[in-house]
């Protein structure tokens, strides 16, 4: 099973609820159906599951704890970043000519 965790403080943004705690984010390296089955595991309702392009759970308190209990990696975010599923692909990086001819195409022009 390749189940990740990140762990971050939440500070003062969020709900109250969630204010000034560890939270994570949980995701799986393998697939939606891994990560679906885990949360399942630990209580989670299918509606907290976040769809963007890093598929996740939030977790914090004791849903963070008891992953870890079962088995979740922890690992650090950027890790967490390139090892999770997508649901679109992971962007390249660009190249210098690229940077340079997106910012020449954005660059201010004055509106009549």
């Amino acid at each position: 099973m390749a189940i990740l965790l990140d762990s971050f403080h939440n500070g003062a943004r969020g709900p109250w609820r969630y204010r000034h705690r560890r939270c994570g984010h949980l995701v799986s390296d393998i697939s939606l159906d891994e990560l679906h089955r885990f949360a399942a595991l630990l209580g989670l309702r299918r509606e907290w599951f976040q769809l963007g392009s890093i598929p996740h759970y939030d977790l914090t308190g004791d849903a963070y704890q008891r992953a870890l209990e079962l088995g979740a990696e922890l690992v650090h975010s950027r890790e967490l970043v390139r090892r999770a599923v997508r649901t679109r692909p992971w962007p390249r990086p660009r190249t210098a000519p690229e940077i340079e001819a997106d910012t020449a195409s954005n660059a201010f022009r004055p509106q009549n």
